[in-house]
């Protein structure tokens, strides 16, 4: 690895933090560790290209000379990758002497009517109860039927002296039995069909046929092959060492290390001679061709790490990395400290809650 940190150089930063500068080689003497945590991040962009061919029709006569054409197999078709991977697109091709116009097999642009079945009427639905008689005895004699009901009770009284008042049935014509105001209907006339029980088929207007959908009315239908390219970008990040360092090292060497960059946009682009020895299989495996790929772009950025234990110092883990100014050096909490700090604040805790118990 290129411009990376000796040991001597990093024990010399890590004593002048402790306040004893020039003494990095007696910090050896005395049993510093150092243990090398190399940090990478490799984020990988792919532009992946899927072709397919399908029959496709346009109603009418339709111009698709603007379309480019392809020839025999699409599988074999050049088309130039994406200049930038991390974008979609898709370029639709014709295939080269499919298209034709041909005949719908339509009735001239028609089709019958589906809403009416080509009757050019719909039943009419019953008009509103009529407002005198409400439905219930709009005839005496056939109850709006036009038929005598053989359940039907005689005329009581009642009906006798309230013929004088009503009118000739339209049903079954019998003279005064039905309501003076529906005539025996039992409905208001409706306004829709005039009584007649049939109205215009909304649909077709009565013409019994509508527009044929395929070929908007035409006849005529234009047919080719097309063929479609797309391209997809598929996006992979890496990130060494597993498991991380501490949140607080990742902050601090993300504002202020020294890190290295590389941008690849070739699978035959060789790896940065300086990345750390242990990411290199890792970063070859990210990097190996995928079936499809037609356009990449790989950014990898790396950082020298590494963690010191001093026996003088046990209660901290001394991360150093480089940074713009030279070596910088991060102190984080070792874990002995941190088991013997969360058991205090778990006697805290303890002790608080008896308190309150006893209180």
């Amino acid at each position: 690895m290129a411009d990376s940190l000796s040991d001597d150089e990093i024990l010399e930063a890590v004593a002048r933090h402790i306040g004893r500068p020039g003494q990095g080689s007696r910090l050896r003497q005395d049993g510093a560790d150092i243990s090398r945590l190399p940090m990478l991040e490799l984020r990988i962009v792919r532009s992946m290209e899927t072709r397919s061919t399908r029959p496709e029709s346009r109603p009418g006569t339709y111009d698709i000379s603007e379309r480019a054409t392809y020839e025999g197999e699409l599988r074999d078709h050049p088309v130039e990758p994406p200049k930038d991977p991390a974008r979609s697109r898709k370029v639709e091709l014709v295939l080269h002497g499919s298209a034709r116009t041909v005949a719908c097999g339509c009735d001239e642009g028609r089709q019958p009517c589906s809403r009416c079945r080509a009757k050019g009427k719909l039943s009419c639905e019953t008009g509103p109860l009529c407002p005198a008689c409400k439905g219930v005895e709009p005839c005496t004699w056939c109850d709006g039927t036009g038929r005598r009901r053989k359940d039907r009770a005689p005329a009581g009284p009642s009906r006798e002296r309230n013929a004088a008042a009503r009118t000739t049935c339209l049903k079954c014509r019998k003279p005064r039995t039905a309501c003076p105001q529906c005539q025996g209907r039992g409905t208001e006339k409706c306004p829709k069909c005039d009584d007649t029980g049939f109205r215009d088929c909304p649909v077709c207007e009565g013409e019994r046929s509508t527009e044929h959908t395929p070929c908007e009315g035409t006849g005529l239908v234009t047919r080719w092959t097309g063929g479609s390219v797309g391209h997809a970008p598929h996006r992979s990040t890496v990130r060494l060492p597993d498991p991380a360092p501490p949140l607080r090292v990742r902050r601090q060497t993300g504002r202020t290390g020294a890190w290295q960059r590389a941008t690849l946009t070739s699978a035959d682009e060789p790896i940065p001679e300086a990345l750390d020895p242990a990411h290199v299989k890792a970063v070859e495996a990210a990097l190996a061709p995928r079936p499809d790929e037609v356009a990449r772009r790989a950014e990898i950025e790396w950082l020298q790490l590494v963690a010191v234990t001093i026996p003088d110092e046990p209660d901290h883990v001394f991360h150093v990395f480089p940074g713009a100014d030279g070596p910088e050096v991060l102190p984080i909490w070792s874990r002995r400290r941190s088991l013997r700090v969360a058991a205090v604040v778990a006697g805290v805790v303890v002790a608080l809650l008896l308190v309150v118990a006893l209180v």
